[in-house]
């Protein structure tokens, strides 16, 4: 598995791919890959879709290297494009105003690809669990709640993908964190209660 760049690598490549290095840009892409299509596959679950989108966002980066700006955060940067142009994509697709000014968009985790390094079933179980959870939050929540725990992306960063504020970062995720708990313990008790029955 390739390791996630370091945010100076990250910086590294984009100050040479706007340099006119189309390496850079080619390298960037490469290491960026598995983060982006992850998070594309978040927000639709075509993954030739969501792969077309990715090559290309990279091809329109290509054409406006002589112009394109210094970014502070070359890793949240891509996600919003990324997340602009599949929204952008289907908004064509489907012929209605773009879900990005309507927040009508799905977003989906799943842990499928993560469960075949767990051997114990009693893990398996939980991480299961853990899916269906999260997958009763809002996808505005589950977009959150993946942003910072599954890309590790600072509050900043994620409040630059998500386009709120800060604060607003924070008090959504204290009420998804929130509602999290309230469902993990209904599922608990849930477990409980039936294991108690057998």
């Amino acid at each position: 598995m390739t390791r996630r760049l370091t945010s100076e690598e990250t910086q590294k490549l984009w100050q040479e791919y706007r340099g006119g290095d189309i390496y850079a840009l080619a390298n960037l892409m490469e290491r960026s890959y598995p983060d982006l299509f992850n998070w594309g596959m978040r927000l639709h679950s075509d993954r030739e879709f969501v792969k077309d989108c990715i090559q290309e966002m990279f091809l329109s980066l290509w054409k406006i290297q002589a112009t394109i700006a210094s970014v502070d955060n070359v890793r949240s940067y891509l996600l919003v494009v990324l997340k602009s142009r599949i929204l952008r994509e289907l908004s064509k697709k489907e012929h209605k105003l773009s879900a990005a000014l309507t927040d009508d968009y799905t977003f989906c985790i799943e842990f499928s690809a993560d469960l075949r390094f767990i051997d114990e079933e009693h893990e398996v179980y939980q991480l299961r669990k853990l899916e269906q959870v999260i997958n009763q939050l809002s996808p505005r929540q589950q977009e959150l709640i993946y942003l910072r725990f599954y890309q590790n992306l600072s509050f900043e960063q994620i409040a630059e993908v998500m386009q709120l504020g800060r604060q607003s970062v924070y008090n959504l995720l204290q009420k998804s964190l929130l509602s999290l708990r309230r469902h993990w313990v209904a599922v608990f008790l849930g477990f409980q209660f039936f294991q108690g029955i057998m």
